[in-house]
């Protein structure tokens, strides 16, 4: 009688964590869901300069420009719901599409939506050492891996495909001040011991610090003409959790600032 028994209630244990689990997931999911109709992200058809003289410029026309979508963003319905609203983060090659808030202390958002409600999925959040601002050498960005890929969830997907990156290699931070264009440049794994969660300071740190970057990099077709580090670009360090939960593994995502535009 013990091992049926023992089963049973194994049956119910595991059978209440799941259920727990897909309502936190689902909870999640609605709540983010909802808050995509203040944020619309249009791909635009690349403009041709040269008109349509030619077949070759009549093809260009149909490509799309991914360097510069449309986005159309409710700054204010968003700092309305959350007033530590404080960028839209968009990566087109992983259809990661979220708000990002300014974190306190890096644990009031850890487990809180958005909308501060309490679930472990969590929000996007700023370095609460970046005091709200995006104007540094290197700014980090912190979200959950979730196991259904949402929220930070997708990153590891520049491991399993390497020509993703290439694809379309770009991430967005939208505030109301214009859109923000960065390069992704490196990713890979680490622990939270590791030195590229150090401050570093003037350009012989940054050198030393971007050097390091690239020998930890797992994004080996990197076409490194496409970023002149010795200009020094400001960089964003999107950070999440890998490996079990609770471990000390991390997955890092690197991207070097290209360009701040007007986008109405």
């Amino acid at each position: 009688y013990l091992i049926p028994t023992a089963l049973f209630i194994s049956m119910l244990v595991f059978g209440g964590l799941f259920l727990r689990d897909f309502l936190e997931y689902k909870a999640a999911n609605d709540e983010y869901a909802q808050l995509e109709e203040h944020i619309v992200v249009e791909e635009e058809p690349k403009e041709d300069n040269k008109g349509d003289a030619t077949q070759e410029s009549e093809a260009a026309k149909e490509k799309i420009d991914f360097s510069h979508p449309k986005f159309q963003i409710d700054y204010d319905a968003l700092t309305k719901i959350n007033s530590d609203f404080s960028a839209v983060i968009y990566i087109p090659a992983l259809g990661i599409n979220y708000p990002v808030v300014r974190s306190k202390d890096n644990e009031d958002y850890l487990h809180k939506t958005f909308e501060g409600k309490a679930n472990f999925a969590g929000s996007i959040f700023l370095d609460a050492n970046a005091k709200g601002s995006y104007d540094h050498k290197n700014t980090f960005i912190f979200g959950h891996n979730m196991k259904n890929g949402t929220m930070f969830g997708k990153l590891k997907n520049f491991l399993r495909d390497d020509q993703l990156a290439n694809s379309n290699p770009y991430v967005f931070l939208c505030r109301p001040e214009g859109i923000t264009r960065y390069r992704i440049f490196s990713y890979y794994l680490t622990t939270v011991e590791s030195p590229i969660y150090n401050d570093f300071e003037g350009d012989k740190g940054y050198d030393q610090y971007v050097s390091l970057v690239k020998r930890l990099s797992s994004y080996r077709n990197f076409p490194k003409e496409s970023i002149d580090f010795s200009l020094r670009p400001d960089i964003i360090t999107l950070s999440t959790c890998s490996g079990p939960s609770g471990g000390n593994q991390r997955f890092i995502v690197q991207a070097a600032l290209e360009e701040l535009y007007q986008n109405g």
